[in-house]
């Protein structure tokens, strides 16, 4: 067991190494920024695709925000391509804020494609620092798949409060039952709205459990050959999982929809 941790951790290292180096050269930020936004623009098409449901039962009742005018104002904070566009309300005034100018062109292309929604302006800048978006001047924020990899989440916080305009509660609105759910209750859920995530996980650590219980009755097979094809295997049940899901999404919300709207007509 000493051994294949030792053998693991210097895969580790001689897989991590190019990232360490580019970061010392500083060219590593430089990269990120560059050609992230290509990769999420191709990612972010199988991931609307497994959270559509989901997003639209995030977002059908933003309207409700609209302020006295009835035109709502939102800001998307780390709006990247624009993957949420398609689901706004119709007539929504966007202000996107992302601190990654190499969006513009992915976010333009999304807005060309989003005819339902009016379009304010693109700020360059980070969460933390949104000094050109005024202070009480947006109805909503919205803010996905962000606050997982910013420096400062409460400073963020602060310029989120600051953005939005002042809004007293109803006596007759309620909190979403979502912040009394338990933590037990949460992965519950997230494993009923999604079942081949956790089917892949506990398939990844079955498989890497069982290659590494088999490494001391390898026998005349070497270590790194060993490790290998334990790693394939893992990753090929991973991918697997993953590749079921997204089928397994597409058929919930556009394949059986459509069968039970045909077959009620």
């Amino acid at each position: 067991m000493a051994l294949a941790i030792l053998v693991l951790r210097l895969v580790v290292h001689l897989v991590a190494f190019p990232v360490h180096l580019l970061n010392f050269l500083g060219v590593w930020n430089w990269m990120c920024r560059k050609w992230f936004p290509f990769f999420l623009s191709r990612f972010s098409v199988m991931y609307n695709t497994q959270m559509a449901g989901r997003k639209q039962e995030l977002f059908e009742h933003l309207q409700e925000f609209a302020g006295s005018s009835g035109k709502l104002c939102l800001l998307e904070l780390g709006c990247g391509t624009g993957t949420n566009f398609k689901f706004y309300p119709p007539g929504c005034r966007v202000t996107c804020v992302d601190p990654n100018p190499n969006f513009e062109k992915f976010l333009f292309r999304s807005i060309a494609e989003s005819r339902h929604l009016q379009f304010e302006r693109f700020v360059v800048a980070a969460g933390e620092d949104m000094r050109e978006v005024e202070d009480g001047s947006v109805d909503v924020v919205v803010c996905t798949l962000v606050l997982c990899s910013v420096q400062n989440q409460e400073q963020i916080l602060r310029e989120v409060r600051r953005v939005l305009r002042p809004r007293k509660m109803s006596p007759d609105n309620q909190w979403s039952t979502d912040k009394d759910e338990g933590q037990f209750s949460r992965l519950i859920r997230k494993s009923r709205d999604s079942p081949f995530v956790p089917v892949g996980l506990a398939g990844f650590v079955t498989v890497v459990s069982y290659g590494l219980y088999k490494l001391k009755y390898r026998r005349d097979e070497k270590v790194f050959i060993h490790l290998i094809h334990m790693r394939v295997a893992a990753q090929g049940f991973v991918v697997g999982a993953v590749t079921l899901g997204v089928l397994y999404s597409m058929y919930k919300d556009y394949i059986r929809p459509r069968f039970f709207n045909v077959s009620k007509k």
